[in-house]
């Protein structure tokens, strides 16, 4: 089974996404099941985890009925107001309902504090996640949040914690020993997982390539092991510096050639054992 673990899908008619502003103007329109299923089907992917895009109930709302229309979106990362515990909570309870609810998400990066997520309401909030067994997503930009991720991972042993796109490396530069640093610091913690993802959006060229992303997923090779890591296309933030079919051709290019042997996993097995899902995706 092949998944995509990291897709978004929005419409502004429904829920507008605040981070939206005119820099990213390219992809400020609907993104919705009918343009993303082609996608996948021409590149073989089975299923994928649809993950939320907006801080909004509304936004959670939009895409768990879409996961109810579609048998091929597999699990939903949704949004909880994580600063209002007994808010949290009453919600929470309200997501477990739905069969392919499986993780939650703050846009951590957009917060004022950055260390938001360590706050002492937002820990209470996520003690529940812990304790329901819900996956809990963290959209790391390096240098920022690896250490909040280590705190959450030593404070809540059982919680499984995903670190979107690696954290955002900086790809090309000098500070890229200082993001290995910070990575290993987290893969160090069991419970920490990670995503390899997103990347071709933290290139300012075009012309990208195979070997631009060899360090990047190299490192966290070395670091997570091939069991602690998922694949995904981060479609459709991706077209903002290329398109889907050459971002997923290029992470199998790479999975091949960094992890023979590990295939299955990456592109899928590990997934299913984060997101809870079956053999048939669901």
């Amino acid at each position: 089974m092949i998944i995509d673990a990291h897709v978004h899908l929005w419409d502004e008619a429904h829920t507008p996404q605040p981070w939206m502003t005119p820099e990213v103007e390219e992809i400020a329109r609907p993104f919705g099941p009918s343009d993303l299923w082609p996608l996948l089907e021409r590149n073989h992917v089975d299923s994928v985890v649809l993950v939320q895009g907006a801080s909004l109930d509304s936004d959670t709302d939009y895409l768990l009925a879409e996961a109810r229309r579609q048998p091929w979106i597999a699990a939903v990362t949704a949004w909880l107001r994580l600063d209002e515990p007994e808010r949290a909570r009453t919600r929470l309870e309200e997501l477990r309902t739905h069969p392919k609810f499986r993780a939650v998400r703050h846009l951590v990066h957009m917060e004022d504090d950055v260390h938001w997520v360590v706050s002492e309401r937002v820990l209470e909030s996520i003690a529940l996640l812990e304790t329901t067994g819900v996956v809990f997503e963290v959209p790391v930009v390096y240098p920022n949040h690896f250490d909040d991720v280590v705190e959450l991972a030593e404070r809540f042993p059982l919680l499984a914690i995903v670190v979107d796109h690696l954290g955002k490396p900086p790809l090309g530069t000098a500070k890229l020993d200082d993001w290995v640093q910070k990575l290993e610091a987290c893969a160090e913690r069991p419970n920490v997982y990670a995503k390899l993802s997103g990347l071709n959006t933290t290139l300012q060229r075009r012309d990208w390539g195979i070997a631009d992303f060899v360090p990047a997923i190299f490192t966290a090779l070395e670091t997570f092991g091939p069991e602690r890591l998922m694949c995904g296309s981060d479609w459709p933030i991706a077209l903002l510096n290329g398109d889907y079919d050459r971002v997923w051709q290029t992470t199998l290019r790479l999975v091949e050639m960094l992890a023979p042997g590990h295939e299955e996993a990456l592109l899928g097995g590990n997934a299913a054992q984060v997101y809870g899902l079956s053999a048939n995706g669901g």
